[in-house]
């Protein structure tokens, strides 16, 4: 999956957070534990949001309007802090505080959703453009392409490589019931850093893959040994 569509997967993860959080408000108080859990979730998913688009506009920032630049810059440092306030009500307020919550709330959803249509308009393209002609100079990688992506299902990276299967038990993700998840949403379930978890995944497949050429490698020689012994009797 190319970078750019990775933001826009997020962006669609991210409207799907902000439209339930708009549904429990209209219920009311009775949706606290609601909005509280999916407040926690939608903070999350935010930061690592932030996270890989900051790694977008450092790669792209000589490209980028000085204006735009600066925007990105305020609403990737307000945006988390207006979230981060809204949960520490949660905890130290209770229910008492609802309609405080729900302004704040009301606040973030409006202002999320006018970030993220604005991105798509403006900065996406300019992503999409410079990643295009960088990847053009730079040519065809010689580094070996990842195994797993975060928009990998736990089920088809077991079936990719059995192996893993320890990794997610450790974690006490529960495959049966998981297994058609995607890893980023499994990790943030968990409370792991996806690429953490990716990271490891590839060290085990790596790991495995390696241990087996070097059988296959050992039963060569071996092959070749007996032969050549076959020959000089």
């Amino acid at each position: 999956m190319k970078a750019v569509e990775r933001l826009q997967r997020d962006h669609k993860i991210l409207r799907a957070k902000l439209d339930v959080l708009e549904s429990a408000l209209r219920m009311g108080p009775q949706t606290w534990y609601v909005l509280r859990e999916t407040c926690f979730t939608l903070s999350r998913q935010l930061r690592d949001h932030i996270r890989r688009e900051d790694d977008l506009v450092a790669a792209c920032r000589m490209a980028m309007n000085p204006k735009i630049l600066a925007e990105v810059v305020v609403a990737h440092h307000d945006e988390p802090e207006h979230l981060r306030m809204i949960n520490r009500l949660f905890v130290s307020e209770g229910q008492r505080s609802f309609d405080q919550i729900q302004e704040a709330l009301t606040q973030v959803i409006e202002g999320l959703r006018r970030h993220m249509s604005e991105e798509e308009a403006e900065l996406f393209p300019i992503f999409d453009r410079v990643l295009t002609d960088q990847d053009a100079i730079a040519g065809v990688s010689t580094e070996p392409p990842a195994r797993f992506e975060e928009t990998m299902t736990v089920n088809r990276i077991i079936q990719q490589c059995p192996q893993t299967k320890p990794v997610f038990e450790q974690l006490f993700i529960n495959i049966p019931v998981e297994g058609c998840t995607c890893l980023d949403e499994v990790a943030w379930r968990h409370g792991v850093e996806s690429r953490d978890l990716v990271h490891h995944l590839e060290e085990v497949a790596h790991s495995c893959e390696c241990a087996h050429k070097v059988t296959a490698t050992e039963e060569s020689n071996l092959t070749l040994q007996l032969s050549e012994a076959k020959e000089s009797t």
